[in-house]
């Protein structure tokens, strides 16, 4: 494609991008997930003083069930957005998911009803998955697929670390049950009124000529009051800690990441929304997109080895994050610093989608995502360690958030490579179901193992042997399948 050809991708579909990546940063991947670590203390409590009375393994026991929601609801997800479209199945789970997220505050303290809300959580919020978002960039993009998607996967980690931000400072100034709901009104107030303007696939009606494209003053004017709350959270949890310790890394990045918060809510404000222009990905006069379908795609060897790789690589890189403040409470770190110091998760996200991303549209993708998701190894073998400095700790930390962020941008490239977009979402969604079996049962065990007091070095060191070796399946993938243009593609099967 030409240099104009790449311009004009951009010119067509940032909007498309941008709306993704705040449909998917305040959606259910990083929310529950980034947050859980700060509820965690004051849900233990009992419940006379406010607390719900459960045991610390009880309240990581939400991450397995919201990942077992997921497991079952992704492919539902994915054949839905197929069928009837992204735009419809994400509107609807941004609502949902914001509401049930809010019910979390509701418990009177019953372990059932707890895992009922989180079960409930999973499943309304599954159209917040990339699942849904990334279909939409994939179709939009194809010269710039790499980078595209890494924008779009980027607002995890930066609206993860505020969304913890968020909750530590209205748990401190409240209570954990403000917390949730203060967290839950991010993705109606700021994705929502996003993903009704902005947010499109090429199979939908054109901004240009969609009503709610007449509302955006008033839509987008709701989304930035709502991320400029957000920022004020984060500054006022930073400027305290910048007040006694001075400007720490993670001090830095908090502060950075309430700025940039902002910055693509002001880019749809003031941005032109509704340019014509063709889309890159073309369908036929049937309807039809280049690409196998869903049946086609079980039957191929790639797809069950994606699902087999990608167990262990999510498991030793997700199950770290939401227990960074646990490990280094074990190893003599106090709280606000183990909160400080495990913001720079975030920060390594942002770097590793942008860099990854870049990347990808250059080289071949399955010799960078080996590289990239086996990296993290070092980390897992630095915080076994008996003894962490600050410095290690933090070095080790952001490798392990820069892993994290490569790897639903590789996964996505992957899958629009080797199966096209026909049924994007419908491989997709049933390649997150494995992806989920790892990052949800990841956390419980890494956290019962770092309270176990046992051999918590030899367990970090084991999962650095596994993301080694997944990662370096990923090689057998062998060259970028080509499909046939829409045109002469077979009909749908019936």
């Amino acid at each position: 494609m030409s240099e104009a050809g790449e311009k004009g991708e951009w010119r067509r579909g940032w909007p498309v991008a941008v709306s993704a990546a705040l449909g998917i940063g305040l959606g259910l991947s990083p929310l529950p997930f980034y947050t859980i670590g700060v509820f965690v203390g004051p849900m233990t409590q009992p419940v006379a003083a406010g607390g719900l009375g459960f045991s610390p393994a009880q309240v990581m026991l939400a991450l397995p069930i919201y990942t077992f929601g997921a497991l079952i609801m992704s492919p539902i997800v994915g054949i839905l957005s197929d069928r009837i479209g992204v735009r419809r199945v994400a509107i609807a789970s941004i609502v949902l998911f914001g509401l049930s997220m809010m019910a979390l505050g509701l418990n009177n303290g019953s372990i059932v009803v707890y895992a009922i809300t989180w079960c409930l959580m999973a499943v309304a919020g599954a159209g917040t998955l990339p699942i849904t978002f990334t279909r939409a960039v994939n179709n939009w993009f194809v010269a710039n697929r790499g980078i595209a998607l890494g924008v779009a996967l980027i607002a995890t980690g930066m609206f993860g670390v505020l969304a913890k931000l968020l909750a530590q400072e209205v748990t401190a100034l409240s209570n954990w049950r403000m917390g949730y709901v203060a967290v839950g009104a991010l993705p109606l107030l700021i994705a929502l009124p996003v993903a009704l303007v902005a947010f499109r696939d090429v199979t939908d009606k054109p901004a240009r000529e969609a009503a709610t494209t007449r509302l955006k003053p008033l839509l987008i004017g709701v989304a930035l009051a709502a991320a400029l709350g957000l920022a004020y959270a984060a500054l006022r949890f930073a400027a305290p800690q910048i007040a006694e310790h001075g400007l720490r890394l993670e001090l830095a990045t908090a502060c950075i990441f309430a700025v940039l918060g902002v910055i693509p809510v002001l880019l749809l404000m003031f941005g032109r929304i509704g340019t014509s222009g063709a889309p890159a990905v073309a369908k036929s006069a049937q309807g039809t997109l280049p690409g196998l379908t869903l049946g086609q795609a079980l039957k191929d060897w790639r797809f069950w080895l994606l699902a087999a790789v990608f167990i262990p690589i999510s498991f030793a890189i997700g199950g770290p994050i939401p227990n960074v403040e646990l490990l280094l409470g074990s190893k003599g770190f106090d709280a606000t610093e183990a909160v400080g110091l495990a913001s720079l998760v975030g920060l390594a996200v942002i770097a590793g989608r942008l860099v990854g991303g870049f990347l990808i549209d250059r080289f071949w993708a399955p010799g960078v995502a080996c590289v990239f998701l086996a990296a993290p190894a070092i980390a897992l073998w630095t915080l076994g360690a008996p003894d962490l400095s600050r410095s290690a700790a933090a070095a080790a930390i952001f490798l392990i958030g820069f892993g994290a962020g490569v790897e639903y941008d590789f996964m996505a490239y992957l899958v629009s490579r080797y199966f096209g977009a026909r049924a994007y979402s419908s491989i997709y969604g049933s390649l997150y179901g494995f992806f989920a079996i790892g990052a949800g049962f990841g956390p419980p065990l890494f956290a019962n193992a770092i309270r176990g007091g046992g051999d918590v070095a030899g367990f970090m060191h084991t999962a650095a042997i596994v993301l080694v070796v997944s990662s370096a399946f990923l090689l057998l993938l062998g060259r970028y399948r080509v499909f046939a243009p829409p045109q002469a593609a077979p009909a749908p099967a019936t």
